[in-house]
């Protein structure tokens, strides 16, 4: 009902023209009854006040066209409702002309009110524009600021991280950093060290232990354009193997039983750096696909994590195993091997650079002598030969040690060093050591295939061909004569080449194809 009424009464600029337009004739109508009202009970009546209200009521709701009606019908009105009293003695004629200025007002106070709304609504909407779109602009500032503080946080974790490494670094004892000798062979290194440097060329460098792979690493790295980025080297041969990865690439918190906080791997650290990677023919066979694809697409994700990380790092890898042997024996991946393989470089045992023992010698005993507050600065003749003399197996470190040793012995200028403890290695090695050595690198089943040989041809040999019988062969070996027989002619051993006593034949007449294995101490003593 009141929304029946408020649509009649009070119709709007925008409704239609009946409801402006019968609006004000309601106005007026309502006015004139006022004024009857008040006529027929002789009071006196204000209709010129009722038709102002109405006038302003429609001009103020209806609008100017609505209220010029109401303007024409109160004029018309006002002729029966004329009475003697008047304002200011104006003929009533005059009231016109007051409805008009009346109505001129209320028309400019109209318009005025209706502008000032629409500036109000258009100001409102704006505001709640801008509002939202400062909303917006603060959320995005907001997670912006929110991702730069993880961001932050990230980095001065890694900072801290690096920091820390690099203090054990300091702390440790990497030898020294400067490269001893003028042999040929050193010279030959050097230069190749200087060829590659300048690359990002991942370099493998091969020497035995002790041959100072690490130096020759960080050669590469300090006359390369990384050198003011961190060198890292890791050591796969001394982290077991559930906690390499973990070094290697990281972990996030959780990510197994004991990961209580993140751990940043080396690969992180040596980000547009160096990572050195030493003895890495020792690197587990389930982390070498791994290694392989950051060296390929240099990606790698975090233990436990599956955000993937991008890193620019340069790999220097180090070995003292054959990586080509150990590629044919399955032991490593040959694509890895081959990205590996780059740039070799080979390191010569300290053996065939005995040039340079001198000028080692004399190196680590005057940093030795500084170090522990000595002078020592003579060494014997006899000392220095015996010292060249000797085959060095341990190589530069194995020097370096000795000679620590000889200047904490040392109380005078001159440099004791105990020879005897060296006298058994003054000498070369005689040629079944060394074929001793090289038969290292061959595989174990060859190995024991020879021992099992030679073994059976020495005791055929001592019991003058004979196989079985209490002084045969078999009985020299503990074996049963069957066992002894098959083992022959799975070597492919003949007993007429090893004598030519006619009793061989009858007692290998009856050589069976026994298939028994060679589980007795002919076994064991192969096996050791």
């Amino acid at each position: 009902m009141n929304r029946l009424l408020t649509s009649i009464f009070i119709p709007r600029r925008s409704g239609a023209i009946f409801q402006r337009y019968g609006g004000a004739s309601v106005c007026v109508a309502m006015a004139a009854m006022a004024a009857l009202l008040l006529r027929h009970y002789n009071l006196p009546h204000p209709f010129t006040s009722f038709s102002f209200a109405a006038i302003a009521v429609t001009f103020w709701y209806a609008g100017t066209g609505p209220g010029l009606l109401a303007i024409a019908l109160s004029c018309c009105a006002l002729s029966y409702f004329f009475t003697p009293l008047k304002v200011g003695n104006l003929p009533w004629d005059s009231y016109l002309v007051i409805y008009g200025v009346f109505g001129f007002l209320m028309s400019w106070f109209s318009s005025s009110r209706m502008r000032a709304e629409q500036l109000c609504s258009q100001a409102r909407d704006a505001l709640e524009i801008r509002v939202a779109e400062r909303t917006t602009e603060l959320t995005t500032a907001n997670q912006a600021l929110q991702q730069a503080q993880e961001e932050l946080s990230e980095l001065t974790h890694k900072l801290a991280q690096e920091n820390l490494y690099l203090e054990n670094e300091i702390r440790s004892d990497a030898n020294f950093k400067e490269i001893v000798g003028s042999t040929s062979e050193l010279r030959r290194v050097l230069k190749l060290v200087e060829t590659v440097a300048p690359t990002d060329s991942t370099a493998l460098i091969y020497g035995e232990t002790g041959t100072g792979k690490e130096l020759i690493a960080r050669a590469i790295h300090n006359l390369s354009s990384r050198h003011p980025r961190t060198f890292v080297r890791l050591n796969c041969a001394a982290i077991p193997t559930g906690l390499l990865e973990s070094e290697l690439f990281g972990h996030e918190k959780g990510a197994f039983t004991g990961a209580f906080s993140q751990r940043i791997g080396r690969l992180e650290l040596a980000n547009n750096g160096t990572l050195f990677l030493d003895e890495i023919g020792d690197l587990p066979a389930e982390l070498q696909p791994k290694l392989l694809r950051v060296l390929q697409e240099r990606e790698f994700e975090r233990l436990g994590s599956s955000r993937t990380l991008s890193t620019n790092v340069r790999l220097i890898a180090a070995t003292n195993r054959d990586l080509g042997a150990m590629v044919e024996e399955g032991k490593f991946r040959s694509d890895l091997f081959f990205r590996l393989n780059v740039f070799p470089i080979n390191l010569p045992p300290l053996r065939e650079r005995r040039e340079d023992i001198p000028l080692l010698v004399r190196h680590f005993a005057e940093e030795f002598s500084r170090r522990m507050n000595k002078n020592i600065h003579t060494i014997s003749p006899a000392t220095m030969e015996a010292l060249c003399r000797y085959p060095w197996p341990g190589n530069i470190r194995e020097l370096q040690n000795v000679i620590e040793r000889a200047v904490i012995l040392s109380h005078g200028p001159a440099l004791i060093v105990l020879l005897t403890e060296m006298g058994r290695h003054t000498m070369p090695d005689p040629p079944r050591a060394q074929a001793a050595r090289s038969a290292r690198r061959r595989p174990v089943r060859s190995i024991l295939t020879d021992v099992d040989r030679d073994q059976i041809m020495r005791a055929l040999k001592a019991a003058d061909g004979r196989v079985g019988g209490p002084d045969g062969a078999a009985s020299r070996l503990g074996l049963k004569r069957t066992t002894f027989i098959t083992r022959m002619k799975k070597l492919g051993i003949d007993p007429n080449a090893v004598s030519d006593d006619p009793k061989v034949s009858s007692d290998t007449s009856d050589i069976s194809d026994t298939s028994h294995a060679l589980s007795s101490p002919l076994e064991a003593s192969s096996a050791e």
